[in-house]
């Protein structure tokens, strides 16, 4: 057995379910880092006031606003939580922090949404599959 998280032997009751939340989680994984990622670039962007390309010509500059910086700071937190909900999920550690990382990759206000909405719905449908709780548990 191969890839990111914890390494089971094949006899482990928990192996075949952490073949199924691998890829989900390591998904989960990408979406939380570039969502941090985005979101820190639209923070140096803004503080630059570099023009948006999607404002057409003569537009006006990104201005870091309170608006603005609040919903960059969700969109770091979300990041933060999925990527650390993605690895508590790919360990097998915390049923709970996996699904809030789920959940808050589901945070549509980030350019990340457009790969986070996809990877949080399989993420979550992974999580409620039979057996899965019970291997967190153990």
């Amino acid at each position: 057995m191969s890839g990111p998280g914890i390494q089971l032997p094949p006899e482990d009751p928990r192996a075949k379910v952490i073949e199924i939340v691998r890829a989900p989680a390591f998904f989960l994984l990408c979406t939380g880092v570039l969502n941090v990622i985005f979101n820190i670039l639209g923070f140096v962007l803004a503080a630059l006031n570099v023009t948006s390309p999607f404002a057409g010509p003569g537009g006006a500059p990104l201005e870091l606003s309170g608006s603005l910086a609040l919903m960059l700071l969700v969109g770091i937190l979300c990041g933060v939580l999925s990527a650390w909900g993605a690895l508590s999920a790919l360990n097998l550690k915390g049923y709970g922090l996996a699904t809030v990382g789920g959940i808050t990759a589901l945070y549509i206000l980030s350019p990340g949404c457009v790969v986070g909405v996809p990877v949080a719905v399989w993420m979550l449908f992974t999580l409620r599959r039979d057996g899965v709780r019970e291997a967190f548990r153990s």
